[in-house]
């Protein structure tokens, strides 16, 4: 599978199964492109088709999905957590935040787990602009306006984890892969912006190809030192393109229904 397949997918109702088993929550990923809707009792009848060949996997399977349930956001949130305890960041905890301003963030994101048949491995969120903004403007506002103010349409990565001792090359691709086809599905960016600790500037540059944009400042969400990046998502598809997507993926097709 790679990102235009996926995007095609979304776009055209095929069903994701036949790719890597993502039925879970791209319902809501069309609503927002307005589009309509299978029936409620299709919805669930798909959604049950999806639970019982999840059921049928051994162990080794991975699953991807975009968050959608309480469970699901759950099992990011606690990765997320986790994780970044472990290095000792700090996670804000959304519900200090007013209910309202819960409710349009959370509209402006989307949240992709990928999962074993034992537990969460990995987890990325994509924010999308709005009337909230991008999360990093708290530190880099006037950098993302020049963006903006330049014609381009401004995404952001955030909240990303991996669980110990999984296959990270596998994991980071596979999400890096659909915030990249459902940022360019659903809203058309162009650039997409992530803010790290300084140390995981080289792995960022090198790897995915970001650039700096901002220099180090200090991240209020995490407590922590942070450095704007960004990237075109033309040489973020090319950068996937050369990780070999496909190939990274393909158990996860062979364990399609």
């Amino acid at each position: 599978m790679n990102p235009t397949d996926l995007t095609n997918a979304l776009l055209y109702g095929i069903p994701v199964v036949l790719y890597a088993r993502m039925y879970g929550g791209f319902d809501s990923i069309l609503a927002r492109r307005e589009r309509p809707l299978q029936p409620e009792s299709a919805a669930r009848t798909r959604q049950e088709r999806w639970s019982a060949a999840v059921a049928r996997d051994d162990n080794r399977a991975l699953h991807v999905a975009v968050a959608k349930s309480p469970e699901q956001f759950a099992a990011a949130t606690d990765l997320v957590r986790q994780r970044y305890t472990w290095r000792g960041y700090s996670v804000q905890d959304t519900a200090d935040a007013p209910a309202q301003s819960r409710n349009e963030r959370s509209s402006q994101e989307i949240t992709f787990l990928v999962a074993s048949h034992q537990a969460t491995l990995g987890t990325l969120t994509l924010g999308l602009d709005g009337p909230q903004g991008l999360r990093a403007e708290a530190a880099y506002g006037d950098v993302i306006d020049q963006f903006r103010a330049a014609g381009r349409r401004v995404c952001e990565l955030t909240r990303l984890a991996l669980a110990d001792r999984t296959d990270s090359k596998t994991v980071l691709a596979s999400l890096f892969s659909l915030a990249h086809a459902v940022g360019r599905t659903i809203h058309d960016v162009t650039d997409v912006f992530i803010e790290v600790n300084p140390r995981h500037v080289a792995f960022y540059s090198r790897v995915l190809g970001f650039a700096v944009a901002a220099g180090e400042t200090f991240c209020e969400r995490v407590h922590a030192p942070s450095i704007l990046l960004q990237l075109e998502l033309d040489a973020l598809e090319r950068r996937l393109g050369l990780l070999d997507v496909a190939a990274l993926m393909r158990p996860l097709v062979a364990h399609a229904a």
